[in-house]
């Protein structure tokens, strides 16, 4: 496994939020995670809010950092050779085929089977032909990491007030993520189907969002322990495409990610595992043939939310997504519905 990161790296303070599906493909791969539980989401929208209940291990936090590393261990584990600090720079072609790659000026790593996971740019997987589709929204995103007094809080909070620097309002929404230590992720997601996306300036939404919303989680706006820069993410199948004779494409770099969410772990989890199964099918029959199930099995698993993405992103977009989506922080039918539909969280009975 080449990774461009490396352990011995500056520590990332950033957390992510495991779901029970995202549990469920970690168990499955045997990594020995630990996290911080998340008893329930607040949906809120100036001055009003609503919290819901989640059902026990529907959801928690766990630091990126801790997640890699338990990652990288399990690889160790089953006897992979994972080589840190290294880049994937050239594709290694023979007779039209992938057969590795050249990783800076003196590695050479062969392979028969290759899996693409170079996040959204993917700029190694653009070599190998893959696109992003211009006529299927994308979304933009912006995050950072604050010190909290609050962290131990079970809660996440779903801002649904975002505005533009003018003040107006803005579709999409925020999220603050406690890490149950002391640190709390803030960022904010907006869809490509808002008015001139490409001229908003998602820090200053960003910062307007944790000013908004820092005295009642306990962090001070003004002095971010880490802030990432703002991305955009390509969801719902918009990437392709996402296999080869020799390789598959997973994570970011195959569009994985929640189109209603923006989340990409749970996506990127499903997808990693679906393509060691066929590579691993492939290996063990000394054929490239079970590479073509790929594809299915993403679409089977991921194609219900991709359908609905495809459908209620152009509407958040809109003046109607505007005024509907806060109804959740009013309403506790709307915002369960909210959870169910949306964020595919499971509630408390």
């Amino acid at each position: 496994m080449v990774e461009q990161r490396s352990s011995s790296a500056e520590k990332s303070h950033r957390s992510w939020l495991i779901d029970h599906g995202s549990f469920r493909d970690l168990q499955q791969l045997e990594v020995d995670v630990h996290g911080h539980e998340i008893t329930s989401v607040r949906f809120s929208h100036h001055q009003n809010g609503i919290e819901r209940p989640l059902r026990d291990g529907a959801a928690f936090v766990i630091t990126q950092d801790a997640l890699f590393t338990a990652l990288r261990q399990r690889c160790r584990d089953v006897g992979v050779s994972v080589h840190e600090d290294t880049q994937a720079t050239t594709p290694i072609i023979e007779r039209g085929f992938l057969r590795g790659a050249l990783c800076g000026d003196d590695m050479e790593i062969r392979a028969e089977y290759s899996v693409i996971a170079d996040g959204a740019n993917s700029t190694f997987g653009r070599t190998l032909g893959t696109y992003r589709r211009r006529d299927l929204p994308y979304l933009v995103a912006a995050n950072g990491v604050w010190r909290s007094n609050l962290a131990a809080t079970s809660t996440v909070n779903i801002a649904l007030d975002l505005t533009r620097a003018n003040g107006n309002s803005l579709a999409g929404y925020g999220w603050l993520l406690p890490d149950g230590d002391n640190s709390m992720t803030a960022g904010v997601v907006v869809p490509s189907t808002v008015r001139d996306v490409e001229s908003i300036n998602l820090r200053q939404v960003l910062d307007a969002m944790v000013s908004t919303h820092s005295s009642r989680w306990g962090f001070d706006p003004d002095a971010p322990l880490e802030l990432g820069r703002e991305r955009r993410l390509p969801v719902g199948g918009s990437v392709g495409p996402i296999l080869g004779p020799t390789f598959v494409v997973a994570g970011d770099a195959g569009s994985t990610a929640d189109p209603l969410t923006g989340i990409g772990v749970s996506g990127a989890l499903l997808s990693g595992r679906l393509a060691g199964e066929v590579v691993s099918d492939a290996i063990d029959e000394g054929a490239s043939a079970p590479l073509q199930k790929y594809s299915a099995d993403l679409t089977s698993a991921l194609g219900q939310r991709r359908r609905i993405g495809r459908v209620m992103l152009p509407i958040l977009g809109h003046k109607v997504g505007r005024v509907a989506l806060p109804l959740a922080a009013h309403s506790t039918a709307v915002a369960d519905a909210l959870l169910r539909s949306t964020f595919d969280t499971s509630l408390r009975g």
